[in-house]
């Protein structure tokens, strides 16, 4: 077995966070369902695993920093993250952009990190049970703040009401990701494939339940069955991304994909900015005014490794080896 460890990070955590990253190019470029509908199951997944690892991450953050320190680097990232969102929002991709959801979960993670697990717990079930409920609840107050300008328009729609996110929502997954945090420095390599199994079965049963228990089965309407799918297929990635580091992480062919999992902030921004590029050309250019194409999910996995295993050869051994965003986002919230 290779160490699971790379340059104080885990592997497997790297290798989810490219599986994040593929699965949201697929999300948002992919012409077709694929065989089976297969390429539909990103839709379920990006936004919740990206969630998942968030909340591992600062729960491992919690391991080493003492409250003060973690909630104002947290205040800091969620900030960046945020007006990072609101100005690329304005690029013209044809991309609903989740960089002000994610900002705001890191605000609201950061204190719920330090409780015990059984609270997490109880927190990631009242999401769960409740963000479907919230959603219509607040879709007043939303609509009345937006009709007089108020500022409260961006909370309701980041935290209960938005179209494809909310941080009600995506709560549930970073809470399970927090309590499973603290086992992934400890796990062994059977333990990570009993995990990856079970949630794969899971994830199997409750899609194989779906068929005949709602109409049409759909991402983005926090019902308490998608959210458990999206749970469960997110835990079963991380598990079989941690396996897979276990098993290849000292090997080459991942060099890519760990790479390109330790810059996604700056590759999901390349992302925006290529299709943003795109919406501006294509009308010009004759080009369809969609940007679904096979050809573009392809160049946009292939850019992207390309651009992070080239980061990392040139820049790996200099202070600026984290990436294009996240070396300067490192240095103002104290992470350097």
């Amino acid at each position: 077995m290779q160490e699971t460890r790379s340059q104080g990070r885990l592997v497997g955590i790297d290798l989810a966070r490219s599986a994040a990253l593929i699965s949201m190019y697929i999300a948002h470029t992919a012409p077709s369902p694929g065989p089976g509908g297969v390429l539909n199951l990103s839709e379920f997944l990006t936004a919740p695993l990206f969630a998942l690892l968030l909340g591992a991450s600062a729960a491992l953050s919690a391991q080493r920093m003492a409250f003060p320190a973690l909630f104002a680097s947290s205040v800091v990232r969620g900030i960046a993250l945020i007006a990072l969102g609101l100005w690329i929002g304005g690029w013209g991709a044809q991309v609903d952009i989740v960089l002000e959801y994610l900002g705001l979960l890191s605000l609201v993670m950061a204190p719920l990190v330090y409780l015990p697990a059984w609270l997490l717990g109880l927190v990631a079930a009242a999401a769960f049970w409740f963000a479907q409920e919230a959603r219509a609840y607040f879709a007043a107050d939303y609509q009345a703040a937006l009709a007089h300008g108020s500022y409260w328009s961006y909370f309701y729609d980041w935290a209960f009401t938005g179209h494809n996110y909310q941080v009600l929502t995506l709560l549930t997954y970073a809470c399970v990701g927090a309590i499973l945090a603290p086992a992934l420095l400890t796990w062994t390599a059977a333990a990570e494939a009993v995990l990856a199994v079970a949630a794969t079965g899971v994830t199997g049963l409750i899609f194989w339940y779906s068929r005949t228990a709602v109409p049409e089965f759909l991402p983005y309407t926090s019902t308490r069955l998608e959210i458990a799918f999206s749970l469960a297929a997110s835990v079963a990635v991380l598990a079989w991304c941690l396996l897979l580091g276990r098993v290849l992480g000292g090997q080459k062919v991942l060099a890519p994909f760990l790479a390109a999992g330790r810059m996604t902030l700056s590759l999901y921004v390349l992302q925006v900015g290529l299709l943003a590029l795109y919406a501006r050309n294509a009308v010009a250019q004759g080009w369809p005014v969609s940007d679904d194409s096979w050809l573009i999910m392809g160049g946009l996995i292939l850019v992207s490794l390309l651009f992070a295993g080239l980061w990392e050869r040139l820049l790996g051994a200099t202070p600026f080896r984290r990436g294009l965003l996240e070396t300067p986002l490192a240095w103002v919230s104290g992470r350097g």
